[in-house]
Order: structure tokens, then sequence, then C-alpha cells
């Protein structure tokens, strides 16, 4: 693995739900995670996120603000922090897609971004995107999270 500063990182929300994808490293446990990764060189970041969203997720997504930049967590080494954008699906219904040798992208879901009784069922408590999932919905424009309830502890 290549070490880079920043992974760029996709909140595709859609009718109250965000897309996630589950990622299968090899021989280990799989987990969701959002769309995501690495600028190539003279890439913008919203170019990156609307290229790793079409290539992990198979969509076309309009990219839109910043909603939060924060520490890498965990820190891996791959990468130091997370810049999440917000995105909207332009074209086409997601599907798994890609993988970076290491691992595997298997399935695609959409969670209520409300609902934490789903994100714990979902998700089985994960301990790293469970906080992401938090910062997203406190993040949101008003327009988006006005119909959402809380989304608990």
């Amino acid at each position: 693995m290549t070490a880079r500063d920043i992974r760029y990182q996709a909140a595709v929300v859609d009718g109250g739900r965000l897309l996630l994808l589950y990622c299968v490293p090899r021989g280990e446990a799989g987990f969701w995670v959002l769309p995501g990764g690495g600028r190539e060189e003279g890439e913008s970041a919203e170019a990156c996120v609307a290229r790793e969203v079409r290539e992990e997720a198979g969509i076309e997504v309009s990219v839109g603000a910043l909603l939060y930049d924060v520490v890498a967590d965990p820190p891996d080494g791959t990468y130091q922090r997370w810049r999440t954008y917000l995105c909207r699906v332009t074209r086409g219904e997601p599907t798994p897609g890609g993988g970076e040798g290491w691992a595997e992208l298997t399935a695609v879901q959409w969670l209520p971004l409300g609902e934490a009784a789903a994100w714990n069922s979902a998700l089985d408590g994960d301990p790293f995107l469970i906080p992401q999932l938090r910062r997203i919905l406190g993040a949101l424009p008003a327009e988006d999270a006005s119909h959402l309830p809380p989304a608990g502890p």
C-alpha cells in the first residue's frame, strides 16, 4: 500500500438514505465504508470523489459541499485525513465494483440516516463508521436533515 495524505469520500445521500459499500480485505472480515480513495496527480478533490464513486459503485454523482475534514480514524498509515463531500446521484443504480487488489467491494446498501437502530443492526456497532455517520448527519444542509429523526447517542 502507498501512503496518501487524504482520503476523499462521498456521502451519497438520496431520500434520507446514505450509500455504503461492503469492503472485504483479503483474509479478513468485511466492513461497510463510504465510497472514496486517493487523488490522482492533477485531479481536483471533486473530480476524485466523482471518479471513486463511479469506479466503486458504478453511478454518476454531482459533488457538492465539503461536509467535514477530520483526522483519519483509524490512522492505519494509508490516510492521515478524511474529507467527506455531499453527493447526489445523477445517473445509475449502485452496484459494487472495483477493488484495490488487497480488498474487494462485494455489496451496496442504502442506510437510513436518521434511524440509529438500523445503523446498529446493519453495521454491528462499527466503531469507525458510526462516528462518520453522526458527523454526516450533523453536517447535512437543513433541507436534507429537516425530515430526519435524531440519530441517537
